[in-house]
């Protein structure tokens, strides 16, 4: 038996190495907080939700009107709004009022984003963008009103490019 123990002496080291590596990861190991778990599952309900929203996006018919007329409120809802406008490049501005009940509004150009509120607005404000007359460019461009609550009530113009 002892010749055993002489044979083998590696395998004690071996084993020592092995339960103090043990020892270490189990005295320097952290569970996963759990308010990291709550963030990635809230980003996780926030991603499906807008995936949610964005399939049942009612497609409307849109209203096409000339620049420097007025739109009014369409109430709770999503509004497309098409803008003509006309031959001459300049600067467009977009100039809104969304009362006390903030929503969003985007200004869209070839199917680009050219100009947003800052998320979730109320009040006056106003959106500016440049248009440059191009033949091969259509001579409209869209607005998009986000109004997710009730009660809403909102307004704006697109003045023609100047």
């Amino acid at each position: 038996m002892n010749t055993f123990f002489y044979k083998t002496w590696w395998l004690y080291y071996l084993l020592f190495f092995l339960l103090l590596g043990v020892l270490i990861y189990a005295l320097l190991w952290q569970p996963v907080k759990r308010s990291h778990v709550q963030v990635l599952t809230k980003q996780l309900e926030d991603c499906r939700q807008a995936a949610t929203i964005a399939a049942t996006k009612p497609t409307l018919p849109i209203t096409t009107v000339n620049c420097n007329a007025k739109v009014n409120s369409g109430g709770q809802g999503f509004t497309r709004t098409k803008h003509v406008l006309g031959n001459n490049s300049g600067t467009v501005i977009l100039q809104y009022d969304t009362q006390l009940v903030p929503d969003e509004l985007k200004l869209i150009y070839e199917d680009k984003v050219v100009a947003v509120t800052d998320g979730m607005v109320s009040g006056q404000g106003e959106l500016k963008w440049h248009y440059d007359v191009d033949s091969g460019k259509p001579n409209y461009c869209y607005v998009e009103v986000s109004a997710p609550n009730d009660n809403t009530v909102w307004e704006y113009i697109v003045n023609c490019p100047n």
